[in-house]
């Protein structure tokens, strides 16, 4: 998947299922503690290109979770993640070739700040991991025996 930041394009590759997994896993906690936004009222408005212009509702609502979320990630999974994603990524180049953000967890390019590394890292993550939830089995067969053990209403 190509996606641009700034006047660069950039595109996410694919990660192995074990470090899909590995990201996953780390990431769950910091998901897990941000899933009370679904129904937070807040709306993105974004303009003709896709850039977000305006925020309707309690920005607080967002960014108070949001922040608690990912303070409360060691930095280790921090790195793991920000690794991994960047490993697959690349950067489109003059003339059309495609050239790795990171190598072996030395980054390629002197531009590669902050807000675009966590950039970066979303579009990774969203291109290997937004089909996880579908893939798992269903739970509706095992309704009786969750009800039978408390686990359910």
């Amino acid at each position: 998947m190509e996606f641009k930041i700034g006047k660069d394009v950039y595109r996410a590759g694919m990660m192995s299922a074990m470090t899909q997994f590995h990201v996953m896993r780390r990431l769950t906690p910091c998901l897990v503690k941000m899933a009370g936004l679904a129904g937070s009222g807040v709306k993105l408005k974004y303009d003709e290109h896709g850039k977000v212009e305006d925020i309707d509702g309690d920005l607080d609502v967002v960014l108070t979770p949001l922040a608690n979320a990912l303070t409360a990630m060691s930095d280790e999974d921090v790195e793991y993640v920000f690794n991994a994603c960047l490993e697959v990524a690349e950067r489109k180049q003059a003339g059309g070739s495609w050239a790795a953000l990171r190598v072996k967890g030395v980054d390629m390019f002197d531009r590669l700040t902050l807000p675009v590394m966590l950039q970066v890292a979303y579009h990774v993550v969203r291109e290997n991991l937004t089909d996880f939830f579908g893939e798992l089995p269903s739970l509706s067969g095992m309704e009786g025996f969750l009800k039978a053990k408390g686990l359910l209403g």
